[in-house]
């Protein structure tokens, strides 16, 4: 892991503790041990917890998808509403600028957050496309696809790349 890599999982804690929050759910679900818990560490676990492999298909998809798809919908929903007070209803009050700038960053954390490690995905890969049944392969494809490309991007850092660039873009078209 590079250095960049942890500099991008310590500006972005709040999505890195939701992130492992919904990891640890999935795995007390699919009751699965889980070996370490710790959230934030200097080594390749870092935002991510030490668990053993997801035994199904289903909890090997769950493990990978869960996580991605509430962080996801979270930085949504974080971004696009202050995003509409400041272009839709055009406010200058800098308490609400601010406000919306620190709701931006939790957005961006969660986005950087979303994709789970790749020994999850390679994982989620070979449940799913060895061990599952035909219904599993044909409605987790598309999703396996992204969730795998997602992983290898989060782990060179890509996904804080995105999203520094898109927030360079938005505050330029302001």
């Amino acid at each position: 892991m590079t250095a960049f890599y942890y500099i991008t999982k310590y500006l972005t804690f709040p999505g890195a503790y939701v992130r492992c929050f919904w990891e640890q759910i999935v795995c007390r679900i699919c009751k699965v041990p889980v070996e370490d818990n710790r959230y934030l560490r200097k080594d390749e676990m870092c935002s991510h917890i030490d668990h053993e492999l997801m035994p199904t298909a289903s909890s090997a998809f769950a493990i990978c998808f869960v996580p991605a798809f509430f962080n996801a919908l979270g930085a949504f929903f974080l971004a696009v509403l202050p995003i509409i007070f400041l272009f839709v209803y055009e406010t200058t009050n800098p308490l609400l600028i601010a406000t919306t700038a620190v709701s931006y960053w939790f957005a961006v954390s969660l986005y950087v957050n979303s994709y789970s490690l790749i020994e999850d995905a390679l994982n989620m890969t070979e449940k799913v496309y060895k061990h599952g049944n035909i219904l599993q392969k044909i409605l987790y494809a598309p999703a396996v696809a992204m969730l795998y490309v997602g992983a290898y991007l989060e782990r060179y850092g890509v996904t804080f790349i995105v999203a520094v660039i898109s927030t360079i873009v938005l505050a330029c078209s302001m």
